[in-house]
């Protein structure tokens, strides 16, 4: 009796012989028996193949020994291709904010660890004791845990895994423990032992190297390296390269929240000073690309003594472990197998070729070779020759940066246009995901009918021109010389304070005094809808400000119907569209979009949606962007109710606009752009130090950009600067502490 099937459903089969048949013959009754059961073998062998006794879907064996006759080698290629797409992309992350880029380096750490832990298990478990492919595969072991160790341009994806040193570490006694197993397993045949072994101390390197980079630049390890270094550099006669690194030296405890040796501080911020603009454009992207070297790559190990001597042991090996491959007689090696190891050992030698060309050609071996006191005339020479082949080959993009844009009145626009046909609104949505746009979106909670929710959408990142930087650092340099109580007005307040128009003047100080009693974001919204509609004016009679006012005049341009866009004009847009992003979308960075702000967002934008609906027709707003010029223009022209104005952001917005129009063109926007400074340097000033150690990961960012230069002139240390008072207040108080000691006497002895 034999059954077949699944469950319930189950048939059960009794095979005898056919009719007719003798039985004398046992021969010939196991024929017919086996005739007779013909029909009933298919039916068994179709239910064996689709149900297995857990009822699951087994997969064909055919698959089965695909799979496991390719696992191990399409494994290991893969690992080897995650460490070439580190190595190149690993290197683009910092000077590029594609998304894409992002993505695949994000995968590929991730799979690196993964994929190599997974190959290491299936080596120890495709051993054969009677196969001779053993050392082949014990070979590969050591490359597993190389590829562990990483490439040389990223060590960590973010500061959490520099935190996370020790597991790191740790992990290492596991995988040398299974690879050490696989090498057993392969004994007594030692015809590859030698290679192999040579290997396993390259990947031992690589991944304590690796380890050590993790420590040295998580929190612990810069607090107790900025504690215990004495740097002894000079600044004097040293080329841009040197002086940039030694300001970064004096700037690095910052970013750890460690106040920096005092009088090198002193010394970097009257360098940084007296440099030109264009200097200190560069020093500061310098220092970004060190900084991000030292937490993100292996820089800080591979630039020391010790650095350089395991790099030529590691070369050294590698090219030696591939010389007694090539020696070794492989008759009767499986050539698949040798084809794969004599891929890992060419691949191995070209990424640490190139790892080793990157090393030379760096700023740090440039600094190295420069402080360099034995042989000092040759070092001088190997540095200026690198140096030549540096600019040579092509010019140095330290740290570019770009202002991501979202622009409050373009959003309202499209909130306020009529539905998109369905094709429109599928064609929108595929190039906004393509393009990775940012949404942000503002609920009304405390309502309680239902209510519209606003989307906010980002558009495409504006790179930074080296006009707009300039800007930025000749306003921050002209902040150096004001009094600490200047630097904590509000934004746009000192610059309004210095318009010397009499039309305005009655004007300035209720606004002065109106922005003290708003929050930051609140700021950035008022001024971003100001500069939006200053941006977007053309020259038309306006009413004043104040009623009693007679019709005032304003300039016309030279060509009808041009308007001039000045550089500050673009700047300060684009700075406003940036500041903007910075609240709506990355308020983390500042602390920023909370509690009464959200409300006051939420209802100016409500306003502002109502206002264009009511005064544009809809057919009009189809294609909003083309619309911006004319709903700015009916904004200003449109009268102003005064009767509750401080509670409408949108509203003070207008006034300030018109006050702003008042003014003459190129002092409206001198007023415009010391504001956003103002705004972005108060909010770089509010950051935390860990935000900016993050966000180095994460491509360019310009208020990681202001934070910096902000430490270098110290414009956001006030206790930096009362230190400098600091004797005189000690003298006071030993002082009276004197005067205390002898009033005491004096009572106890009467």
């Amino acid at each position: 009796m034999r059954e077949c099937g699944h469950g319930r459903n189950r048939m059960s089969v009794k095979c005898m012989p056919s009719v007719g048949a003798s039985s004398a013959t046992a021969s010939e009754g196991g024929t017919a028996q086996g005739r007779y059961c013909e029909w009933v073998r298919p039916c068994h062998r179709e239910c064996e193949s689709i149900f297995s006794c857990e009822g699951s879907m087994e997969i064909p064996l055919k698959y089965k020994q695909l799979w496991n006759n390719w696992d191990v080698r399409v494994l290991i290629l893969l690992s080897l291709s995650i460490q070439i797409i580190l190595i190149f992309l690993g290197r683009m992350r910092r000077n590029s904010t594609s998304r894409w880029i992002q993505i695949v380096v994000w995968a590929s750490y991730l799979f690196a660890d993964w994929v190599a832990d997974f190959v290491l298990g299936q080596l120890s478990s495709s051993m054969d004791d009677s196969s001779s492919s053993n050392v082949v595969l014990a070979f590969w072991a050591p490359f597993l845990i190389l590829h562990l160790g990483g490439p040389d341009t990223i060590t960590a994806y973010s500061t959490e895994d520099n935190e996370l040193w020790a597991r790191h570490l740790l992990g290492l006694g596991y995988e040398l423990f299974i690879s050490f197993y696989v090498l057993f397993r392969s004994l007594p045949n030692t015809r590859l032992l030698v290679p192999t072994l040579l290997i396993f101390l390259v990947a031992i390197i690589k991944y304590v190297e690796r380890s050590y980079s993790l420590y040295k630049a998580s929190v612990k390890g810069i607090q107790s390296s900025v504690s215990s270094s004495h740097i002894t550099l000079s600044t004097k006669d040293l080329n841009a390269l040197v002086q940039a690194f030694w300001l970064y030296s004096v700037i690095k405890p910052y970013f750890v929240d460690v106040f920096p040796i005092l009088p090198q501080y002193d010394e970097s911020k009257n360098i940084v000073t007296e440099m030109s603009i264009e200097d200190v454009l560069m020093v500061l992207r310098k220092d970004l690309s060190y900084a991000y070297d030292e937490f993100y790559t292996k820089a800080i190990v591979n630039h020391s003594i010790p650095g350089y001597v395991l790099r030529v042991i590691c070369s050294t090996c590698i090219l030696l472990a591939f010389s007694l491959f090539i020696l070794e007689p492989k008759d009767d090696f499986n050539n698949l197998d040798v084809a794969i190891t004599y891929v890992l050992l060419t691949t191995s030698i070209c990424l640490d070729f190139m790892a080793t060309i990157m090393l030379i050609l760096s700023d740090r071996m440039i600094v190295s070779l420069l402080n360099v006191k034995k042989l000092r005339y040759w070092s001088v020479l190997l540095a200026e020759y690198i140096m030549r082949i540096k600019n040579t080959c092509h010019k140095r993009s330290y740290w570019s940066i770009k202002l991501p844009q979202l622009n409050i009145l373009i959003n309202c626009l499209s909130i306020s246009s009529p539905n998109k046909t369905l094709r429109q609104s599928m064609m929108s949505w595929v190039a906004k995901k393509l393009s990775f746009v940012q949404e942000t979106k503002l609920y009304m909670f405390w309502a309680l009918t239902k209510q519209e929710t606003y989307t906010l959408q980002t558009m495409q990142p504006i790179q930074a021109t080296q006009e707009v930087l300039e800007i930025i650092v000749a306003h921050l340099k002209r902040r150096m010389n004001y009094p600490v109580e200047e630097l904590n007005k509000p934004a746009g307040s000192l610059a309004l304070q210095q318009v010397r128009n009499i039309d305005v003047d009655w004007a300035v100080v209720p606004f002065v005094q109106l922005f003290e009693r708003l929050s930051f974001d609140q700021q950035v919204l008022i001024w971003h809808i100001t500069t939006e509609l200053c941006f977007h004016w053309n020259p038309v009679s306006l009413q004043p400000l104040s009623p009693h006012r007679i019709e005032m005049k304003v300039e016309e341009n030279i060509f009808e119907g041009v308007k001039r866009k000045s550089s500050k004009m673009e700047a300060c847009k684009y700075l406003s569209n940036y500041m903007m992003h910075m609240v709506m979308i990355r308020s983390e960075m500042m602390s920023t979009m909370g509690g009464l702000s959200y409300m006051l967002f939420r209802e100016t934008i409500e306003e502002m949606v109502e206002f264009i609906r009511e005064s544009c027709d809809g057919h009009q707003l189809l294609k909003p962007n083309e619309k911006v010029d004319e709903v700015c223009m009916k904004m200003i022209a449109t009268p102003i109710e005064f009767n509750d104005l401080t509670a409408s952001l949108f509203g003070t917005a207008r006034v300030l606009a018109r006050l702003m129009l008042i003014l003459r063109e190129e002092e409206r926007w001198q007023v415009i752009t010391t504001a956003w400074v103002e705004l972005l340097q108060k909010g770089a000033k509010d950051s935390k130090a860990n935000i900016h150690m993050k966000q180095l990961s994460r491509g360019d960012e310009l208020l990681t950009f202001m934070w910096l230069c902000n430490k270098h002139l110290m414009l956001d240390d006030m206790h930096v600067r009362g230190i400098h008072d600091m004797a005189g207040l000690h003298e006071k108080a030993k002082h009276l502490i004197s005067e205390i000691e002898l009033h005491l006497q004096d009572h106890t002895f009467n």
